[in-house]
């Protein structure tokens, strides 16, 4: 488990001015990996882990309002992360 470094889930795309989607790439996460998306988001609502070897698209834990916590599973895989939620100061 670990706060990942954000050049481990570059942002890919954004849209959204009051309420926001964005994608992130994930690179070499591991189950219970957190990703911190305050810059982004002031809330998110919801959060999918997509494409990694474990499975197709899973539902992924958020706490403290805008951190996500990678589901079980992955064991230095890849993927994408699609969130929406509340637009923050990006």
């Amino acid at each position: 488990m670990a706060a990942l470094e954000p050049n481990r889930y570059p942002l890919m795309w954004m849209n959204g001015e009051s309420d926001r989607c964005a994608l992130y790439a994930l690179r070499d996460i591991t189950a219970s990996d957190t990703v911190d998306l305050i810059q982004q988001f002031t809330v998110v609502k919801r959060a999918v882990i997509m494409g990694t070897t474990v499975a197709a698209a899973v539902p992924a834990t958020v706490s403290n309002s805008t951190t996500v916590t990678v589901p079980a599973g992955a064991n230095r895989d890849a993927g994408y992360l699609l969130v929406y939620g509340v637009a923050g100061v990006a």
